[in-house]
């Protein structure tokens, strides 16, 4: 009878229907807890600015008492998928829900502005060289940072990496087609896409077509200048079909044009007869100019005249 008695006045208690994280926290690369916000049905989780995202994370999850959750706490999840990652809590009384992880890539704004003396770049042989930008918070991610040289036409060509992206800066090789002309670098880095300046690319100075280190040049009013060239190939690839003559500048700044210029390739000189109505006693620039008077290449020189 007692235990008759005792069985009817026992009490049962419903499941509980709470299918709820509660939170949801993970280790940065250094060890710190980083907490995710809970929005509804989204688990929000910041990762750090600058700091690669891993490909992998596993996250320590409080739930509802007595619910459980699928994939369970201090499981590993690949990050680096298309699929979005669901997690399903289900309480006691069977009901359950779903929560989206969404990965927030807390990145500053990326700055970008070309590295170049007054926004030209000279081609240069046989190799050009790199080009760079300067930068703030550039992303050192390969897969995440891209550059593009867009031309005036709106044309894209990837850029290739000299070395790897830094937060301050970058360096891409240039394409070895590259033309004279107007262009901007398109920066990609993670969510942001920046634009540069226009610069101006050039063809190559006048020192890769004349010989000028540890050269001295005299010549004579009136009479031939001999000067060496220094690289035939970029003087075939660059001016050949285009050259027409030379543009002078004295001393006194005078401009004197030199037409009749000789380039003989197997000797390896340069003849410009020069006015005997030079002024100064000195050339100190040489223009090379195109046949409708376009300035081709520039370049400083200081030639002795008697």
């Amino acid at each position: 009878m007692l235990a008759l008695t005792c069985w009817s006045c026992k009490t049962e208690y419903p499941n509980l229907p709470y299918n709820d994280i509660e939170s949801f926290s993970i280790q940065d690369a250094d060890g710190k807890t980083l907490s995710a916000s809970i929005v509804n049905d989204q688990i929000i989780l910041y990762w750090p600015p600058l700091v690669e995202q891993p490909e992998s994370i596993t996250p320590t999850i409080k739930i509802s008492e007595l619910a459980t959750i699928t994939p369970a706490s201090g499981t590993a999840i690949q990050l680096q998928s298309d699929k979005p990652i669901t997690y399903t809590v289900r309480a006691q009384d069977g009901s359950s829900k779903n929560y989206t992880l969404v990965f927030q890539y807390n990145q500053p704004l990326v700055q970008a502005k070309m590295n170049l003396l007054e926004g030209k770049y000279y081609l240069s042989y046989p190799k050009n060289e790199p080009i760079s930008i300067r930068g703030e918070n550039i992303l050192l991610d390969e897969t995440q940072t891209k550059g593009y040289l867009v031309d005036k036409d709106g044309k894209e060509t990837l850029l290739s990496f000299y070395a790897a992206p830094q937060a301050s800066g970058i360096v891409f090789n240039t394409p070895e087609d590259l033309k004279p002309g107007i262009y901007h670098i398109k920066l990609i880095s993670g969510r942001y896409t920046v634009l540069t300046d226009p610069f101006e690319v050039l063809l190559p100075t006048l020192y890769n077509v004349i010989k000028w280190q540890d050269m001295f040049y005299t010549g004579r009013k009136g009479g031939d200048l001999v000067l060496n060239i220094n690289s035939r190939e970029a003087y075939e690839l660059y001016f050949k079909a285009d050259f027409d003559h030379f543009i002078a500048v004295d001393n006194l700044n005078n401009e004197y044009s030199i037409n009749n210029v000789v380039f003989d390739v197997a000797a390896m000189t340069i003849t410009l007869p020069i006015p005997v109505s030079v002024k100064g006693d000195a050339i100190n620039t040489l223009k090379m100019m195109d046949k409708n008077g376009k300035l081709l290449s520039v370049g400083n020189f200081n030639i002795s005249l008697n």
